[in-house]
């Protein structure tokens, strides 16, 4: 006689249940409803890059606020950290600057850790270069300056290596850097935008000799009009930048011909998705139809539902799980909850009653 696998005990379908994926739980669902009876809610938070901020500006109680739900989920796992700013976000990590302390914490168990401890005043920005580099550094009054920490063979932090600064140049004369844009790694560089849209380069092989970022002569400018501006790496390994007007529209990608070196405007995204406006900038490719072609700002046109949850992961796939009872929430349809704009479109859509999200980060759990 066949076994008969809907009438399995609910006790050994939870069993089976917590083993698998969270990507696999919607194909367990569907089996049969006793199977289903078993599934219990779960937010998927690799589906799109969260928005990450503060539940108060200082504290460490985060909130993730995800477009394709349009829900805040407030996880209960605090960051030892009061007063830390944000820094850079690269995963599950997220570093922060605290007085002369650079942390970084794990944003699924919680857990601080110190890095070196700054020398003069606080960074901008901390980059890593996806090794055992670590790069701090300055952009706001005056030209850009940078320090070095590298990872030794026992997986400890080197104390901060600043460069040399600007020997015999008056630094009011120099051009400064974007406030709002992070340095971005790229051919091996570090590059950072400058107001006007020409780019400061630094290269660590000369940190020692001459580590300062240099301005190139080309890019001159955009060339385009704008109030913001975000540079940024695609998927494709080019430098670009994507630039707002006044109140948010118009919207332009441009991209750095490196030949010519000159930006060039971008006509589409490919499918792609980008979330900017915060300290990171992200490009995804994603299969929700409503987030193709689009870019996503944090500027929300309704303050969403929060929603209590613990962040869990399970085989490297992170997810929500709400800490009360309730309904599975459904996803939005259209993302006309967040401030969008989709490239190539004849709408533009101003930030008119929209609420700033002013302590953010863009944070993707699907690195």
């Amino acid at each position: 006689m066949a076994p008969d696998w809907s009438s399995l005990p609910k006790d050994l379908l939870r069993l089976v249940l917590e083993r698998l994926p969270w990507s696999s739980r919607p194909r367990f669902a569907a089996a049969c409803r006793h199977w289903r009876s078993v599934v219990t809610p779960f937010f998927p938070a690799w589906l799109t890059p969260l928005l990450l901020s503060a539940a108060d500006v200082g504290s460490t109680n985060l909130r993730f606020y995800s477009p394709y739900y349009h829900k805040n989920f407030e996880v209960s796992t605090t960051l030892d950290a009061p007063s830390a700013k944000f820094c850079c976000a690269v995963g599950r990590h997220l570093t922060l600057c605290q007085r002369r302390m650079i942390l970084e914490a794990d944003l699924v168990t919680g857990d601080v850790c110190e890095l070196p401890p700054i020398r003069y005043a606080w960074f901008h920005f901390v980059v890593y270069d996806g090794a055992d580099r670590m790069f701090g550094v300055h952009t706001i009054a005056g030209p850009p300056r940078t320090a070095l920490a590298i990872m030794d063979d026992d997986g400890e932090w080197d104390d901060w290596d600043y460069a040399a600064p600007l020997a015999g140049v008056d630094g009011a004369k120099l051009p400064e850097s974007s406030p709002n844009t992070n340095p971005v790694f790229h051919g091996g560089l570090l590059y950072v935008l400058l107001d006007d849209g020409k780019l400061a380069v630094y290269d660590e092989a000369r940190h020692r000799d001459n580590g300062h970022f240099e301005i190139l002569d080309k890019p001159e400018s955009f060339g385009l009009p704008c109030e913001d501006r975000y540079l940024f790496e695609s998927d494709d390994g080019e430098l670009m930048a994507v630039l707002f007007g006044r109140r948010g529209t118009p919207v332009h990608i441009v991209k750095l011909n490196e030949q010519e070196m000159k930006w060039e405007t971008v006509e589409t995204l490919g499918g792609r998705a980008l979330f900017t406006g915060t300290l990171t900038t992200l490009m995804r490719k994603t299969k929700v139809k409503w987030m193709q072609n689009k870019v996503f700002f944090p500027r929300l046109y309704d303050w969403p539902e929060t929603v209590h949850v613990e962040i869990v992961d399970r085989d490297g796939e992170l997810a929500f799980i709400p800490t009360s009872e309730g309904g599975i929430t459904p996803a939005a349809k259209d993302g006309k909850s967040m401030w969008s704009y989709e490239l190539g479109s004849e709408e533009s859509t101003d930030f008119w009653d929209t609420e700033r999200v002013d302590y953010s980060i863009c944070v993707d759990f699907d690195i």
